[in-house]
């Protein structure tokens, strides 16, 4: 049996629904507004129709250790967000911060590399294969892509193992194990071909959560600029 330990990323978020009205680079531009800065990141967007005055937030920020019902509390986690919160320039991030109840404060847990993902006709796919920091934004899309790609090497090694047997007498007790043998070849297949792609990602999200700590004025500085040049070159070739 394969015993595993959860991986915490030192990094931990809150969020919910507050009621106010829309501001107008959400309501008119159905845009999702991230600010960042140096004791953590801010995201908001609307979280249903604009004519229902909602807007969904979260916050994610560095905690050394992960928090516990134990040893925090949730008025000290919402006392927490008011103080890297309530300073920043933008309104509606003090506006939030100030309002919105916190109930709740959600370590970020990933999985370890894994050996492999299956054996005995039994395949973990997505986050149960590989769960990975959402700092990615690539949990279901990677999800997808095993499943695509199981489905495809399941159709051709059926294929393969029906077509090497198409001599044999179709009520031969060889043709369960053959197929048996090709699901376990599928699975194999899976892990050898996805696991490298799916690993890199995984590295990135690791190296995107060390960046989410608690950053000095030089490095809080420092991305803004190259936040600027990113958006400013992009917007060049418009």
């Amino acid at each position: 049996m394969l015993t595993l330990r959860l991986l915490n990323r030192g990094v931990s978020w809150v969020g919910g629904i507050v009621k106010r009205p829309l501001p107008p680079n959400v309501a008119d531009n159905r845009a999702i507004v991230t600010a960042f800065g140096r004791k953590g990141l801010f995201a908001y967007s609307s979280g249903s129709p604009a004519s229902s005055n909602e807007l969904m937030w979260l916050s994610a920020f560095a905690t050394e250790e992960p928090p516990s019902r134990d040893s925090i509390t949730i008025k000290e986690i919402a006392a927490d967000v008011r103080k890297r919160y309530g300073a920043w320039g933008d309104p509606v991030v003090r506006d939030i911060v100030s309002t919105a109840p916190i109930e709740t404060v959600y370590p970020i847990w990933v999985l370890p590399d894994l050996p492999h993902w299956g054996q005995d006709g039994i395949v973990l796919v997505g986050d149960a294969a590989h769960a990975m920091s959402p700092t990615t934004a690539q949990g279901a899309c990677q999800a997808l892509e095993d499943a695509q790609a199981l489905a495809l090497l399941l159709c051709e090694t059926l294929r393969k193992a029906y077509d090497s047997g198409e001599k044999l007498d179709k009520g031969a007790d060889i043709w369960p194990q053959k197929e048996r043998d090709a699901v376990e070849l599928s699975i194999r297949l899976l892990f050898t071909i996805r696991s490298p792609r799916v690993s890199g990602i995984a590295e990135a999200g690791r190296q995107l959560d060390r960046k989410r700590r608690n950053l000095t004025r030089f490095k809080e500085y420092a991305m803004y600029l190259f936040l600027w040049l990113m958006f400013r070159l992009s917007s060049l070739g418009k």
